[in-house]
């Protein structure tokens, strides 16, 4: 696969610590290309998907760039509530292409989405007489359908 931007081929890469991911890397430019499911693997969120926020349509003034699996025309996003972060999606195979530090910007949105879901959380207390597989079980269950009763 070649840069979109750049037009080099990229090149593998686990970012270093993340080994059981393997996205592709522009030696030029520091872009990534994330397949289908890999950025949300990578946002280091707990609930949020990066990959099934709201996003809105931008307007840029660049040149539309390719991608690099499909080579039809990226579109450019932004989620809702991170309009300064702009991120480009396939709309065929459902891709994304991170410009050099983008991938940390959307953590951080991903991050506060996630504080903003788990401050409405209680904090629960573990019963004595409850094993800690019941009590981790019940916990999961409270939190998940507080996360999913939102969407």
């Amino acid at each position: 696969m070649k840069c979109s931007l750049c037009k080099v081929d990229l090149e593998s890469s686990d970012l270093g610590e993340y080994g059981f991911v393997i996205i592709e890397v522009c030696p030029s430019c520091q872009g990534a290309w994330f397949d289908k499911g890999e950025l949300d693997r990578l946002d280091e969120s707990v609930w949020t998907d990066a990959e099934k926020l709201e996003f809105h349509d931008v307007e840029t003034h660049h040149k539309k760039a390719k991608c690099p699996k499909c080579d039809v025309d990226l579109e450019p996003l932004s989620p809702k509530d991170a309009k300064e972060v702009i991120v480009d999606r396939c709309p065929s195979c459902q891709g994304f292409w991170l410009d050099n530090g983008e991938l940390d910007r959307m953590r951080e949105v991903t991050a506060e989405i996630d504080s903003e879901i788990t401050k409405e959380m209680p904090i629960l207390k573990r019963p004595s007489d409850w094993s800690y597989l019941r009590w981790s079980i019940f916990c999961f269950k409270e939190y998940y359908s507080k996360v999913f009763a939102k969407r």
